[in-house]
């Protein structure tokens, strides 16, 4: 795996993104490689030439009541259809986790409609009562306040996660 810079990335790997993400989520379908906004980074992993599986990686400050934590969230991890099942998404997350925990993160925190698979690589369900900027495409529609059932998180640092309400400071993934 290894993690760009999204500015670095050209535009025949945002071809394999974009098509990589619309085969993972259907629903969500859109004709760029990102559903509400760039990333900061992409995490990507090639077999050969071609792209198999990608996250978007965006690192923020986010308040959680009185405290202010530092969060490298995941955004899209997918992997191509003729590769799942061989354990790289997994391996990414590991590696990932191994990357923060030598850098300034408290915690990872992604959106997940399969909570058992994350479960299994140390991300713990966090019921949260929640606020951010809501944005579809391209365009803000203003605040949204809401409890999220699908979030998980992984500590990184050692540090609980907070009590209070989470303020996003911005989109959420």
């Amino acid at each position: 795996m290894i993690i760009k810079p999204e500015l670095d990335v050209d535009g025949d790997v945002h071809m394999q993104i974009q098509q990589l993400r619309n085969e993972a989520f259907p629903d969500h379908a859109v004709p760029r490689s990102y559903f509400k906004q760039l990333p900061h980074y992409r995490a990507l992993r090639f077999h050969e030439q071609q792209l198999i599986a990608t996250m978007g990686l965006d690192y923020r400050v986010m308040s959680v009541g009185d405290e202010v934590i530092k969060v490298l969230g995941i955004i899209d991890l997918c992997v191509a259809r003729e590769y799942r099942g061989q354990g790289i998404a997994g391996s990414m997350l590991e590696q990932l986790s191994d990357m923060a925990s030598e850098r300034d993160v408290d915690f990872l925190l992604l959106m997940a409609d399969q909570p058992e698979f994350y479960q299994r690589h140390g991300f713990l369900e966090q019921e949260q009562h929640s606020q951010w900027l809501k944005i579809r495409e391209h365009k803000h529609y203003g605040i949204a306040h809401e409890c999220l059932y699908d979030m998980m998180v992984k500590p990184i640092s050692g540090k609980p996660w907070p009590t209070g309400n989470l303020d996003w400071l911005g989109y959420m993934y």
